[in-house]
């Protein structure tokens, strides 16, 4: 993969929340002496996500574009803000590896589709930046990249602060830059459009909100 990448370079460069309500009243006639009371059913229901959430956890990449074949694996730190009970914002900085390196940084907005039973579904869409770098054998390859990540996220709260999430999403990426360094020639090939490749990326991790 790595030599695929270093090839293209080389030959496009010589080439050219939730607000607190009061609670409902009810008016109504009291019941009758000596009637049944019923039991109430307790069952356990976190409120709608607060408004500030730090998350970390697992993520990783499938990337399969032509003769560009990776497998990214690594973790991510993130953190969203909720303006209201539906939407909001989200900041994110990832490393992941496979015969390459990538670092990515990436901002966006977040909708939540669904928030009940402590089961909640969130959509997020956003702009990133990232670095790919990678060497061997003397031989180096360093590219950046614009990416544009889309992606859904459910997650279960089992703690009015903790949340369990899991997501699948779709990821852009075009090159900005290209450099390859080959038997001891470098190569500045500027922004190759031949380097432009796209995948699908997981995550699995924990939330915390406050």
């Amino acid at each position: 993969m790595k030599n695929t990448l270093l090839a293209l370079t080389i030959a496009a460069a010589s080439s050219a929340t939730f607000a607190n309500s009061p609670l409902p009243v009810k008016y109504g006639q009291p019941a009758p002496l000596g009637a049944p009371v019923q039991a109430a059913q307790s069952h356990t229901t976190y409120s709608p996500m607060k408004n500030v959430s730090l998350n970390g956890g697992y993520t990783g990449s499938m990337i399969d574009e032509g003769d560009v074949k990776l497998r990214f694996k690594g973790w991510e730190l993130g953190a969203t803000y909720f303006l209201n009970e539906k939407g909001g914002v989200f900041a994110k900085y990832e490393q992941q590896k496979d015969e390459l390196k990538l670092k990515e940084f990436s901002l966006g907005g977040v909708y939540n589709f669904y928030d009940e039973k402590n089961v909640y579904i969130n959509g997020t869409a956003g702009l990133g930046y990232a670095w790919v770098d990678g060497s061997s054998e003397g031989d180096s390859v360093d590219l950046e990249y614009l990416t544009i990540p889309v992606g859904v996220e459910v997650g279960y709260k089992f703690t009015p602060n903790f949340a369990l999430y899991g997501g699948l999403g779709y990821k852009w990426l075009y090159n900005q830059q290209a450099e390859a360094c080959l038997d001891g020639e470098c190569y500045d090939a500027g922004k190759l459009s031949e380097l432009d490749v796209n995948g699908t990326t997981y995550r699995a991790g924990l939330r915390y909100n406050f």
